[in-house]
């Protein structure tokens, strides 16, 4: 499924498998270069502009029911 995940103005639309974990992907493309990294100290938060609430990132996308579209906001 297709989703965007946006931190600081900076968005990218990405594919991923449901059965992913929320945070995996993200330390992913932190890994990769695509975002700047959440400090060790901060509790990364996830926020879902179509469920309009933060979803717990260790879910899966679907344990979350994030659904293809969405937008995920990272903080």
């Amino acid at each position: 499924m297709t989703l965007t995940i946006m931190e600081d103005n900076k968005g990218l639309d990405i594919i991923v498998k449901p059965e992913q974990r929320i945070q995996e992907v993200y330390r992913v493309l932190v890994e990769n270069g695509f975002f700047s990294s959440i400090s060790e100290t901060a509790q990364m938060q996830v926020y879902s502009k179509r469920q309009g609430k933060y979803i717990n990132p260790i879910l899966t996308f679907k344990q979350g029911k994030i659904y293809e579209g969405d937008i995920l906001l990272i903080q």
